[in-house]
């Protein structure tokens, strides 16, 4: 077994650890979906398509985690244009599930990106792009918000995928690898937690159907939960514990 030399790279708001570059993931068993890690420290770079128009131009991404055909990394300002691109090209898609924050921030403009990006790496909030590996193009954000500690160990997810990116099956090994990263303990530069959840929309059956693949079980219901819209909708409660997750 390799041993590597740990010592701390600062990413904004807290420290992980670094080994000998980023820390990065890939998929080692060929079952799918079946997660085992291991750490790599040089990934060859896919191929990228120039008429792509949501393809990042960040030189040095921070991958969190990666299968063959989708990675999980932390944005930076070199994405902006990129995301905002998505955001905007998907709307009609994305709008009905969206909440109005109440500052009346546009989701869909470059100040949104520029909050992503403030809240990307802290105590309290993560958020990774999912990148589509074979043309380098953002698809969409996975976002763990909420996240308790102490006796707790509990993060909630929200997350989205660009309407040109649906139907592939990329938000499940997105997910799947969010997962994994979560449970992950703090010494393999995971988080540690013990509890993960997801509140969706009753009407919302891509969101259950993807939770119902990554092994969430419903745990009830709460009305008049949230508004999207300006309109205060029920929302189901669905969890997954590190008990029963399957990687």
């Amino acid at each position: 077994m390799a041993l590597f030399k740990i010592t701390p790279i600062n990413l904004g708001c807290r420290e992980i650890p670094r080994i000998r570059g980023l820390i990065r993931y890939e998929i080692t068993s060929e079952r799918p979906f079946h997660l085992r890690y291991r750490l790599i420290t040089n990934p060859t770079s896919p191929p990228t398509d120039p008429t792509v128009t949501s393809r990042t131009s960040n030189p040095n991404p921070e991958i969190i985690a990666q299968t063959d055909r989708v990675a999980l990394r932390y944005p930076c300002a070199a994405d902006s244009d990129a995301f905002v691109a998505l955001r905007q090209s998907s709307r009609a898609h994305l709008e009905p599930w969206d909440p109005i924050p109440p500052s009346g921030l546009d989701l869909y403009s470059p100040e949104a990106f520029d909050r992503e990006l403030e809240t990307h790496n802290t105590d309290r909030e993560q958020r990774w792009l999912i990148i589509e590996r074979a043309t380098n193009a953002i698809a969409g954000r996975i976002a763990l918000t909420n996240i308790e500690r102490g006796v707790f160990q509990n993060g909630r997810f929200g997350y989205w995928l660009g309407e040109p990116f649906q139907g592939k099956g990329l938000m499940t090994e997105a997910l799947r690898l969010a997962v994994g990263h979560c449970f992950a303990p703090t010494e393999s530069a995971g988080l540690g937690l013990h509890r993960l959840c997801a509140n969706i929309m009753p009407t919302n059956t891509r969101s259950r159907t993807l939770l119902q693949r990554v092994g969430f079980v419903k745990e009830g219901e709460s009305k008049n939960y949230l508004q999207i819209q300006g309109q205060w909708e029920d929302h189901e409660r669905w969890a997954l514990t590190i008990e029963n997750w399957n990687p």
